[in-house]
């Protein structure tokens, strides 16, 4: 006797009603699996492989999978005055942390500054605009747009502790001093979103306190201390 599939698996309409969000994690697993497998050193590779996989491959996911408007993923100005308020309130917070990091010399030691910035000025000023800001754009992207506010109707709140996890993953290889800062930034980043319902806000304020943690570290490579 034949049996009719459709109305002997029960798994089949949960599937169809969140396909949309087993779509957007799977292609979340999918990134961070080859992040992790392909690991980027050089600044210009990382560059490249955050381009692709935080940036392109999630944009037409988007726009051509799901079909969907990128100013529901925070692409757009969203409520300035929040996302003003909470990123500055967000770089205060992250850059005192950074400040208490950069001042112990063990967990000083353990953290990198891309190699030539901190000799010269102008490639300082490159890589800053250039390779970082671009990418903290990424990051912010692929981690608060795409999985915290795309799983984000069915997740409610959770989805802001995954994408922290998430990105935290990635970090994992790292220094300790280096995973507490992308715990806390992932964690602060995703607040400034979900009050704000943009990426503009956090993105600014992430590449702020990279900014300034550049500078601490340049700072002690070359004069000794603030």
């Amino acid at each position: 006797m034949a049996i009719n599939l459709k109305n002997t698996s029960p798994q089949a309409p949960f599937l169809k009603k969140h396909r949309r969000e087993f779509l957007i994690g799977f292609c979340a697993l999918l990134v961070l699996l080859v992040r992790l497998i392909f690991p980027a050193n050089l600044s210009g590779e990382v560059f490249w492989m955050s381009l692709a996989l935080f940036f392109v491959f999630p944009l037409l996911i988007i726009r051509f999978v799901l079909n969907e408007n990128l100013k529901d993923f925070g692409m757009k100005i969203g409520n300035a005055r929040n996302g003003m308020i909470l990123a500055a309130i967000a770089f205060l917070v992250l850059a005192a942390a950074s400040y208490f990091i950069v001042s112990k010399v063990f967990w000083r030691n353990q953290l990198f500054l891309p190699s030539g910035i901190a000799r010269n000025f102008w490639y300082f000023l490159w890589f800053e605009l250039i390779i970082a800001l671009p990418m903290h754009f990424f990051w912010e992207f692929f981690f608060r747009g795409f999985i915290q506010l795309g799983l984000e109707k069915k997740l409610g709140i959770f989805s802001l502790f995954l994408q922290s996890f998430f990105q935290t993953l990635l970090a994992i290889r790292g220094p300790w001093p280096m995973i507490f800062l992308v715990l806390g930034s992932s964690l602060f980043s995703g607040f400034v979103v979900q009050k704000s319902r943009s990426l503009y806000y956090s993105a600014a304020a992430m590449w702020l306190i990279s900014l300034g943690l550049d500078i601490m570290l340049i700072r002690y490579i070359n004069f000794g201390g603030f």
